[in-house]
């Protein structure tokens, strides 16, 4: 599988394997993730889990093979890494969206994907895409089936992916408010340019 095929399987799907050992961090109440280098900020659930890789942040209660909150921050050049196309400051979110479903069906890793919404929202104040989806792990991958959902936004400094995504076995229906919760209190601060 290509680079770009484990970095939307495991935002997706969330499989503990292709993620380095991480040291987990409890998150507490009021305790929020700050990545500075691209200005986002957001509260994840208190007492799940929560841990970053590269420019990327997630979270889980119950482990990431089972469901998870994450954050995907990506610049603008090679910004859909399975397609091998760059993004824009002057993407508009349909177009973001159209992508993102385009990237995760060409990574190959997903069985029998199906959007099953794709609706114009708001992110931090920005306009968003909401995309939902279902889709089966590879049959080599226990062929579990889950349930993710991605909302996204442009900026200046980059794509902003914030989503989540569950076994639909006991897990994706049960914390999909604690989504949209988790949600609500993304943040994106403007970076100052250097002249």
């Amino acid at each position: 599988m290509s680079k770009a095929g484990i970095r939307v399987f495991v935002l997706l799907a969330g499989m503990a394997f292709a993620i380095p050992a991480m040291a987990w961090k409890i998150v507490a109440e009021g305790q929020r993730y700050t990545h500075k280098a691209s200005g986002y900020s957001i509260q994840y659930p208190a007492d799940w889990r929560y841990e970053k890789y590269g420019d990327f942040s997630f979270a889980t209660r119950d482990g990431p093979c089972l469901q998870r909150i994450y954050v995907d921050f990506r610049k603008h050049k090679k910004a859909f890494r399975a397609l091998d196309k760059d993004a824009t400051p002057e993407m508009m979110p349909q177009e973001l969206a159209e992508k993102i479903v385009a990237e995760m069906e060409a990574a190959g890793s997903l069985q029998n994907m199906e959007v099953l919404s794709n609706e114009p929202t708001t992110l931090a104040g920005r306009p968003a895409f909401r995309v939902h989806v279902s889709f089966r792990t590879a049959v080599d991958a226990g062929s579990v089936r889950y349930e993710g959902i991605v909302v996204g936004t442009n900026s200046p400094q980059g794509i902003f992916l914030i989503g989540y995504s569950g076994s639909v076995f006991n897990y994706f229906a049960r914390d999909v408010d604690t989504y949209d919760k988790t949600l609500a209190t993304f943040a994106v601060a403007e970076l100052k340019r250097a002249r």
